[in-house]
């Protein structure tokens, strides 16, 4: 799995170089919406970016959001995460263990920890539609991971 992961983020970073508009990213090829959906995810969540230029970058301007803390709409996402990331500790992670796609779809597994204690965080699925280039509409899921569980399996 830890090579898919890798090969997955050498693609990204192949394909994706900092300066590279949204405009110039369109294709109906599943590899580069995932690639996109990555990179767009590190950049928001990881690397903690600015959240107005990558959401005009990666956003649809009516993005459609369907999570149901959250208004739907570009700048309804900038406002959230620039309000989340107030209110998250310097020591919060975020990890993509996973991306699976198909058709206009790319969906992340995702880890978010923080790396000041020891529990075990959450475990995510984030679910992305593309069309034309941009990222059109979301959903997502979250739950605690249990400190302990009836198996070995974990959650990722």
């Amino acid at each position: 799995m830890r090579i898919v992961v890798l090969a997955s983020w050498l693609i990204m970073t192949i394909v994706f170089c900092p300066g590279l508009k949204a405009d110039e990213v369109v294709s109906d090829d599943t590899s580069e919406s995932e690639a996109m959906v990555v990179d767009f995810y590190r950049r928001i969540f990881i690397l903690q970016q600015d959240v107005r230029e990558i959401a005009e970058r990666y956003l649809h301007p009516d993005y459609i959001q369907h999570n149901p803390f959250v208004p739907t709409g570009r700048e309804a996402f900038i406002t959230a995460v620039s309000s989340w990331r107030a209110q998250m500790p310097e020591t919060q992670r975020t990890r993509i263990k996973r991306v699976v796609s198909s058709a206009d779809h790319v969906v992340l597994h995702v880890h978010q920890y923080d790396i000041s204690n020891d529990k075990p965080g959450r475990a995510g699925v984030d679910i992305f539609r593309v069309s034309d280039g941009k990222i059109v509409e979301h959903w997502d899921v979250w739950q605690d991971i249990p400190g302990t569980m009836p198996h070995e399996n974990g959650m990722f």
